[in-house]
């Protein structure tokens, strides 16, 4: 373990000498040479600086060429990498945000303590305590842009489709083509995926220019695999037993790994697998894929799936909103466009959840309406409370919640783009006198999306509708009924046992 620690310290000893500190020279002719001094005096510097990335080189700069000489300590030189953390990057979570300030900020202020750079660095490990802080109280961060709890809430949607689109970015700038298509697969399948995401249109373009690379990639494969096919060959017929044997036998294993590997990914339904450079069908299967892929993104009419990608945006968002009248609302203007094949997925997705909106409101509504029965309504009196959180989630619908209200109404909330208030609800008859009498206010119940008929039937059929808000049974009523139950099932016992008894005693 000792001897671990040591190994890095030693590099830094002999390879990084530059590490320690920087200094700059500032010459007469406008140039600036970054490096450490070696020798200073009256003819001049003598400095090693970096030539090119990779090669030190040493020089001498004669006074009479230098503007002025600028010697950096160590912490003005770290301290540079580290001002690149603010602003700090888009959907970063608590705990990320404390691997910052410990690993990388806390060290240096306990190396440099009471300087000016450690003094900057703590002001930067409040700015990120702070960002910690909003994120632990559900804000976020997107494209540089805070959301509040509320938006976050709202875009939850695009958030996810965000994270998606980051990480195909990040792995196209490190040349990982193959890995980047992948996650741009991430945003269509399973359909619909994320195919009502903004950033499912914004990636379209960088997919695009990513499979232009790919299958310049694969061009350049598909030309050297002849040259690198005759070599292997050539090799071979130079080699004697058991060389020839042995190096066969890692040509074939090298192909065996790879086959397996490819289809392994194909077991999974994962594109874009990198061909093996000396089998020339698989780097044509591969130009293939990538070629018809980029044809059927070119043909995409950007401006017509972006009418409908800000539709179905909005009925996303009034979605994670918990807003059920205002995503119903959006969806009829999106489900009434003319939706190909591919986009329909995400009619359905939208409606979807627009039911399991629907349910989870009217099971809270419900629910909390139970609550009020049994626990306030004492002696006949109407209940006066709402649970808490049922309050919320009718407020953020839209609805406000009554202290008193009219008997229970049943019936399905008439589809139309109406405001909540101008749902109709059928009278029910009266409940008995010392039962709390507790009812869902119709503005409260959620309105079904209507699901007109679209002219081309074959296209988009209708959609079902939602479930209406179940009907509350009274608590007694209930008791009622099980205690006949269970006297029905005692007598029907009895007889069964007078009459087995008569049986056996003939």
């Amino acid at each position: 373990m000792k001897i671990r620690r040591f190994r890095p310290a030693l590099l830094l000893v002999l390879c990084g000498v530059t590490l320690a500190h920087a200094d700059i020279l500032i010459l007469k002719n406008g140039n600036k040479v970054e490096g450490t001094i070696l020798d200073q005096n009256e003819q001049g510097v003598k400095m090693k600086y970096r030539l090119t990335p990779k090669i030190m080189d040493e020089k001498v700069f004669l006074a009479g060429e230098i503007e002025k000489v600028i010697k950096q300590t160590p912490q003005e030189v770290e301290v540079v990498e580290l001002r690149k953390v603010l602003p700090t990057g888009d959907l970063l979570k608590a705990d990320e945000y404390e691997q910052i300030i410990q690993d990388r900020l806390r060290p240096f202020v306990n190396k440099y303590p009471g300087t000016p750079e450690a003094k900057e660095v703590e002001d930067i490990i409040s700015t990120l305590q702070e960002e910690k802080t909003m994120v632990a109280n559900g804000q976020v961060k997107l494209e540089g842009k805070w959301l509040s709890v509320k938006e976050s809430k709202g875009e939850s949607f695009n958030i996810e489709a965000f994270r998606i689109l980051d990480s195909m970015r990040k792995k196209a700038a490190k040349a990982d083509l193959s890995g980047a298509l992948r996650e741009f697969d991430r945003l269509m399948l399973p359909s619909p995926a994320y195919r009502g995401s903004i950033y499912y249109l914004q990636a379209i373009p960088e997919a695009t220019n990513i499979l232009d690379k790919w299958i310049s990639a694969l061009e350049k494969m598909s030309s050297e695999q002849p040259q690198l096919e005759k070599a292997r060959r050539d090799g071979l017929n130079k080699l004697q037993e058991p060389e020839l044997s042995k190096t066969k036998n890692a040509i074939n294993d090298e192909f065996a790994k790879w086959r397996a590997m490819a289809e392994a990914e194909r077991r999974q339904k994962l594109r874009w697998s990198t061909p093996y450079k000396y089998d020339i069908s698989s780097i044509q299967s591969a130009m293939k894929e990538a070629v018809e892929e980029k044809t059927r993104l070119l043909n995409i009419n950007m401006e017509v799936l972006k009418a409908k990608t800000d539709l179905a945006v909005v009925c996303y968002r009034k979605i994670g909103e918990q807003d059920y009248m205002g995503g119903a609302s959006a969806f009829e203007k999106l489900q009434a466009l003319q939706n190909d094949m591919e986009f329909r997925d995400i009619v359905y997705d939208v409606r979807a959840r627009l039911i399991k909106l629907h349910g989870e409101l009217s099971r809270a509504i419900a629910t909390g309406a139970t609550a009020t029965a049994g626990s306030s309504a004492i002696g006949g009196v109407a209940a006066t409370g709402v649970e808490s959180r049922v309050a919320q989630i009718l407020a953020e619908a839209g609805a406000t919640p009554a202290a008193t209200a009219p008997q229970p109404a049943t019936g399905t909330a008439a589809p139309t783009q109406a405001m909540p208030q101008q749902a109709a609800a059928a009278p029910q008859p009266a409940v008995q006198a010392n039962t709390a009498q507790v009812a869902t206010p119709a503005a409260a119940r959620p309105v079904q999306p209507t699901m007109a008929q679209q002219p081309n039937a074959a296209v988009q059929q209708p959609f079902p509708m939602p479930m209406p808000v179940p009907q509350m049974v009274p608590q007694e009523e209930e008791s009622n009924l099980q205690l006949y139950i269970m006297i029905a099932m005692g007598l029907v016992i009895v007889v069964l046992g007078v009459a087995f008894m008569k049986q056996k005693k003939a």
